[in-house]
């Protein structure tokens, strides 16, 4: 319940009939929600495996307003101009949602999946 705001449910669904559903200890069965929980599941058996290659492997995620980084994260969606990249210099990009978590297992990085918008740069910069 914690994942999902009240008021984004509110939005998707203009009701919180879901939340009371679930509250009452039942599960909803409708597409949002078999597909929200089948991620859960694959998020958390990904941690598992993760863990069992590296005791140590961490999971990251990503916040709403975080610049683009091509290092840590890859975007869902394609720029009108091509492939979003950053190559380490200054992102015209920033996360607006995270789709799926990170992990990062010894020195290797499996990126975390965002959905980017643009940022307008100030003129003359």
């Amino acid at each position: 319940m914690l994942v999902v705001h009240p008021m984004m449910e509110m939005s998707f669904f203009r009701n919180l009939d879901q939340r009371m559903f679930i509250l009452s200890g039942k599960h909803p069965r409708t597409p949002f929600y078999q597909m929200f929980a089948r991620m859960a599941k694959w998020i958390w058996i990904l941690q598992g495996i993760a863990t069992s290659i590296d005791p140590n492997a961490q999971i990251f995620s990503v916040h709403r307003g975080s610049k683009f980084s091509d290092v840590y994260m890859e975007p869902v969606q394609e720029n009108k101009e091509g492939v979003i990249v950053s190559e380490g210099e200054q992102s015209n990009f920033k996360v607006e949602f995270m789709v799926m978590p990170g992990f990062r297992i010894g020195s290797t990085f499996v990126k975390s999946r965002v959905y980017l918008s643009e940022t307008k740069q100030p003129a003359g910069t």
